[in-house]
């Protein structure tokens, strides 16, 4: 009964919190400052409070010298990131037009991570990795262990969460109790549309109802169950084809019992001077300036409130050059601080928007992550934020014409 009552006490207060900060848009600068400060200190406390069973004090303490490292931008690192993917499987079945595996780029070989060595790097990484998130370039329900594998990461002590189109998602079949009882914290579901029309832009040849359907089938069976997880949150990402529908896309949530998340969409611009092989193609700087404004016409909404900045540059006739962003950065970046990622095939990345093979930081079915993690090729990619760096010469460096978000 005490643990209720203070769920719903932090409930409360963070929505109130929330609405303050809303209101102190409008404020003097210091006031709206003091309203931020407020709201990030109420949703710390009911994070920690909700998750608790996943926070021992060496994850906390981990979490508190990778954050302070982060905001000094240090070069070498102490401690472990305590946020991690780890792709099941980079294999998709659908072809999802701003993806680089939907729009058929030749990144490394396809395949599946076989399950014994991903325990192995559940096991080594357990004591401070505090989220895992078991998705990345493929569809991590096709994937027949992913439920032992959520479970395996659950039982010792680590958050869950992946993301789907769902289309592998089969509640005929009795995948929906298997998935609830796997332990899974939170799934979001791809749909970036409110109806058929907008749906099928985004995801050809797949059907927005079905969807819809196995969503209630998840829903229902958490009643069923009498289980608060996975929560599901539904994904949309802004273009200037569904930016009509944001208002349906909540209503529709929302009747769902759902969280709604609006996401700015990645256009992947840095493929557009290479084949489909990730060859480089012969084009000068006004062809590639014209491939750009293309992509940036047909996708981007009007609302710069889903562009980020680097596109709102282009979109104002600046060109995109990375160099520039050689030892500076124009958004923030915590992965090569607080995140990490391992692909399936054991090869490491900085962050999320890493696809080109060659940008590998190394291998941890080779060598320990922990070697890996402040290698040359890690400290060089974690200098670039502060200072420049030369060409790669023999290491990666993915973050050295990077913005802050891969474009």
């Amino acid at each position: 009964m005490t643990t209720l009552i203070v769920d719903h006490v932090l409930d409360r207060l963070t929505r109130r919190t929330a609405r303050l900060k809303r209101a102190a848009e409008s404020w003097a600068r210091w006031r709206r400052r003091f309203a931020e400060a407020v709201d990030f200190a109420a949703r710390g406390v009911r994070h920690v409070w909700f998750n608790r069973r996943y926070l021992t004090p060496i994850k906390l303490a981990n979490m508190a010298l990778i954050n302070i490292q982060c905001k000094l931008k240090t070069e070498r690192v102490v401690g472990m990131p305590y946020r991690m993917k780890i792709e099941p499987t980079n294999i998709c079945n659908t072809k999802c037009q701003l993806c680089p595996t939907g729009i058929g780029l030749q990144g490394r070989s396809k395949g599946v991570i076989d399950f014994d060595r991903y325990a192995a790097l559940v096991d080594a990484l357990r004591r401070t990795l505090y989220t895992l998130d078991l998705s990345m370039w493929g569809d991590p329900l096709i994937v027949p262990d992913i439920y032992r594998m959520i479970r395996y990461a659950h039982d010792r002590g680590i958050w869950t969460y992946l993301s789907s189109n769902l289309h592998a998602f089969k509640p005929e079949k009795g995948q929906v109790e298997p998935l609830i009882r796997s332990g899974l914290d939170l799934m979001t579901c791809s749909l970036h549309g409110a109806s058929q029309e907008t749906y099928k832009i985004y995801q050809p040849g797949k059907q927005f109802d079905q969807a819809i359907v196995k969503i209630r089938a998840i829903q229902d069976a958490k009643r069923r169950l009498d289980s608060a997880t996975p929560e599901i949150q539904l994904n949309f990402v802004v273009t200037r084809f569904n930016q009509h529908e944001i208002g349906d896309f909540q209503h529709l949530a929302n009747a769902l019992g759902c969280k709604a998340i609006f996401s700015n969409p990645s256009l992947n611009l840095r493929f557009q001077d290479r084949d489909k092989n990730l060859t480089p193609l012969s084009i000068n700087g006004e062809q590639l300036k014209e491939k750009h404004r293309a992509m940036l016409d047909k996708w981007l909404p009007d609302n710069d409130r889903y562009v980020i900045e680097p596109y709102r540059l282009m979109r104002q006739g600046h060109d995109y050059q990375g160099d520039n962003y050689n030892g500076r950065k124009i958004m923030d970046c915590h992965w090569p601080w607080k995140d990490s990622v391992i692909n399936w095939d054991g090869s490491v990345v900085t962050c999320c928007g890493v696809y080109d093979p060659n940008n590998d930081m190394g291998n941890v079915f080779e060598q320990p992550f922990h070697t890996v993690w402040n290698n040359r090729a890690y400290r060089m990619a974690r200098r670039s934020f502060k200072q420049r760096t030369e060409t790669p010469q023999g290491y990666a460096n993915p973050c050295r014409d990077c913005p802050g978000f891969m474009v």
